[in-house]
């Protein structure tokens, strides 16, 4: 009987390998690729559009706080007299046009004009950090979703052997009469079963995965769609992209978040010019023209021209001017700080993913070089001694159960590697078109600029 169920089982582990290399063979890339995923994330992205429309007000900003204010006019009826209202019984009654113009002081006006366009120039340097950070986060959602799908497949390729354990555990309980044959038959049930609950946990992870990817990019009804039963397993590339590690020194003085700050630092030395404007006088230029009438016995009587200038006097400074510059130099010395925070917190994030990326290899490499061939040579023992009667079933089904865990701890560890490269480079990349060329596909470039916009960089 042993002899038996060890042909049977042999069959099928052949009968496996076929179809495990028809599936590989016929895996021609259905579903989203991690390219084209971040691409129509990029494109869809509200936030990149949201930028834009902030850019031009500010430049439009930027234009109107430079130009002077408008002109102010007047019209008045002056010296007018109360007894009879008579527009030409007295001399000083007068009928007045006055116009102002009030000038800015100093060059404030420049300043302001400056300081928009300082802070207009920050946003496409945040929308290349959004661009990169979405890359980061949406393709570690895709590789989520990568792994789930592909633990679904391993499991249910798996589980045809467990299924032929099942079979051949039948077939000892019908034709043997042995204590162990129903234990065996039970046995091969619970881990049937237990296959199917890693099945629905990795539906689950992979039906949340879809739906946080939903909200970067539009994605067909049917990835949305969850009735519990995932028959389409081809949702993403059934291709691992292997991502390339940059690997620039002194990158993090170059990140978009950084020289978005080096602006606004350059923008609050501006606004620092503008507070010390305050001590210089604002003035004001005005001049009217007075029309009198003719006097009563039609003498003629001259019109009345004024010109003027006002001013103001900055002499108490120490509560208004002096604190406002102050709370600008303040200000900027501040930023100064949070530039020195965000290198320090992408040098230490991109050396944090370094180390864990060190971890992740060895591990992988231990797989690769000694767990598996032991898992392999383990297997291949249990089989034979259970084929001698020098073995018991469950010892067969533990080697079988390993096998599998091994495989998806080693797809675990193979998608945590290229998640660590995609947090890695994110702290060192200059813009998302440098990102999208160390992924280990087929890129298509043009594309990608048309989707992220060189002007948006």
């Amino acid at each position: 009987m042993r002899i038996k169920f060890f042909v049977i089982l042999l069959s099928a582990l052949c009968l496996q390998w076929s179809k495990e290399a028809t599936a590989i063979a016929s895996t021609n890339g259905y579903g989203y690729s991690l390219e084209s995923t971040l691409v129509m994330a990029i494109e869809n992205d509200p936030w990149l559009k949201k930028s834009q429309y902030q850019e031009k007000s500010l430049l439009s900003e930027g234009l109107a706080a430079s130009s002077l204010p408008d002109p102010k006019a007047s019209v008045s009826m002056a010296n007018l007299p109360v007894d009879d209202f008579s527009f030409n019984s007295q001399p000083m009654t007068q009928f007045k046009l006055g116009l102002s113009q009030t000038f800015a002081r100093g060059d404030s006006l420049e300043l302001k004009g400056d300081i928009k366009n300082l802070q207009a120039g920050v946003q496409p340097y945040l929308r290349a950090n959004r661009k990169t950070q979405l890359m980061m986060q949406v393709g570690s959602i895709w590789l989520d979703a990568y792994k789930a799908q592909k633990s679904i497949e391993l499991i249910r390729n798996k589980k045809h052997l467990f299924q032929e354990l099942k079979e051949a555990a039948e077939i000892n309980y019908r034709t043997a009469i042995q204590s162990s044959s129903q234990q065996e038959l039970v046995r091969a049930d619970l881990e049937l079963s237990k296959l199917d609950d890693q099945i629905t946990v990795h539906e689950d992870n992979l039906h949340r995965s879809i739906r946080k990817l939903s909200e970067y990019m539009p994605l067909p009804q049917s990835y949305l769609s969850h009735d519990g039963n995932t028959t389409q397993t081809n949702y993403f590339s059934s291709d691992l992209p292997s991502i390339q590690l940059l690997n620039k020194k002194g990158a993090a003085q170059k990140h978009p978040l950084v020289v978005a700050m080096d602006h606004s630092i350059a923008s609050s030395a501006k606004m620092v010019d503008l507070k010390k404007q305050g001590y210089k006088p604002q003035f004001t230029l005005s001049g009217s023209y007075g029309l009198r009438n003719d006097a009563p016995g039609g003498e003629e009587r001259p019109d009345f021209f004024s010109l003027g200038v006002s001013f103001d006097i900055p002499l108490f400074t120490e509560n208004k001017q002096d604190k406002e510059v102050e709370a600008a130099v303040y200000k900027k010395e501040s930023r100064r700080e949070e530039r020195a925070l965000i290198i320090n917190k992408l040098v230490a994030g991109y050396d944090t993913q370094i180390s864990r990326l060190d971890s992740l290899n060895k591990r992988l490499n231990l797989y690769r070089n000694k767990i598996f061939p032991q898992i392999f040579l383990q297997g291949e023992a249990s089989m034979t001694a259970y084929s001698n009667n020098e073995a018991d079933f469950a010892e067969l089904v533990r080697a079988r159960i390993d096998e599998v865990n091994a495989q998806l701890t080693v797809l675990d560890i193979a998608v945590e590697i290229q998640k660590a490269k995609l947090r890695a480079n994110y702290y060192q990349a200059e813009s998302s078109k440098e990102l999208l060329a160390h992924i280990g596909i087929n890129s298509n470039l043009s594309t990608f600029k048309k989707a992220a916009g060189d002007s948006n960089e």
